[in-house]
């Protein structure tokens, strides 16, 4: 298990929801708010109902940017009390191989090399 938590506290992704999720929702609304359509109708349907399935279709994918947004902030900035699972440098044991932190055998992969 790779000890990730997925949500430590009810609510965490709320914000990340909202501005993925609820955002482009309210855009359709003010659409309608302000009269879009209102002397096309058929084109105003035909908008409407090609901005429900774009939604509909697109959430999956809006709610995973939410999630992964949200463990982009957990690791940037991070809490002191919460668990996000450390990346550990590979070192060699006592034998002379290659290593990972959990102790099995693992093969090589690159290292990051970039300035931060």
């Amino acid at each position: 298990m790779c000890g990730l938590v997925y949500e430590r506290n009810p609510g965490d992704t709320w914000a990340f929801t909202i501005v993925g999720d609820r955002l482009p929702i309210a855009a359709i609304i003010a659409l309608i708010y302000f009269g879009y359509g209102r002397t096309h109708h058929v084109l105003a349907l035909i908008t409407f109902a090609l901005l429900g399935i774009i939604v509909v279709v697109t959430a999956p994918n809006r709610w995973g940017v939410g999630i992964a947004l949200h463990y982009l902030s957990r690791v940037y900035w991070p809490d002191p009390q919460d668990p996000v699972p450390q990346i550990t440098d590979r070192h060699e044991d006592s034998k002379g191989t290659k290593t990972h932190h959990d102790g099995g055998n693992q093969p090589p992969r690159h290292r990051d090399t970039r300035a931060r």
